[in-house]
């Protein structure tokens, strides 16, 4: 079995709705970890011990929700230096800070966690044409991304209506 990671978003852990829709569509094809991170956790740490870890493997699944999937592009950009193929998803996500609309603070320490990532390349991309966190129209998208614009909020209250959509990228030959 593949394994698949999945970063979620600020202030959301293992118990998240979007985590238990994408284990319930991928337990029998893959094996399903929730990267549980908190405000106070060492994301530099973390991400080296993920990188550790899946260095070696063939082939891997890494899906990032908002905060997470900025979390999620580290890990693959760092991974793929192995040759570790790699299938990223990524749900709104925050890839760059000033990106963020939100007027809700936002924790100092995990400010400084994020990359500013510029370009997103060779990945499936669900964003939200209302999201009131991130500004999306800012980002820049480069080649081999599959863009899946949908009618919803940021926190993607219908999910469930996409995890098919994820499902058949992550079952074709697209990287």
């Amino acid at each position: 079995m593949i394994d698949l990671l999945y970063f979620h978003g600020l202030g959301s852990n293992k118990d998240s709705r979007k985590f238990k829709l994408i284990e319930n569509a991928f337990e029998s094809t893959h094996s399903c970890f929730c990267v549980e991170w908190r405000n106070d956790t060492d994301i530099s740490g973390l991400l080296t011990d993920l990188w550790s870890l899946y260095k070696d493997k063939d082939e891997l699944v890494l899906i990032g929700d908002s905060t997470g999937g900025n979390y999620a592009y580290q890990l693959r950009e760092r991974l793929k230096v192995f040759g570790v193929k790699i299938k990223l998803v990524l749900l709104n996500p925050l890839l760059d800070f000033s990106n963020r609309i939100a007027n809700f603070p936002f924790p100092e320490k995990l400010e400084e966690t994020l990359e500013k990532i510029k370009e997103i390349d060779h990945c499936f991309l669900l964003q939200s044409n209302r999201d009131e966190v991130i500004d999306h129209s800012k980002m820049k998208i480069g080649p081999e991304v599959e863009q899946l614009i949908i009618d919803d909020t940021h926190r993607l209250l219908t999910f469930e209506n996409y995890v098919d959509a994820i499902k058949e990228y992550l079952t074709s030959d697209r990287l």
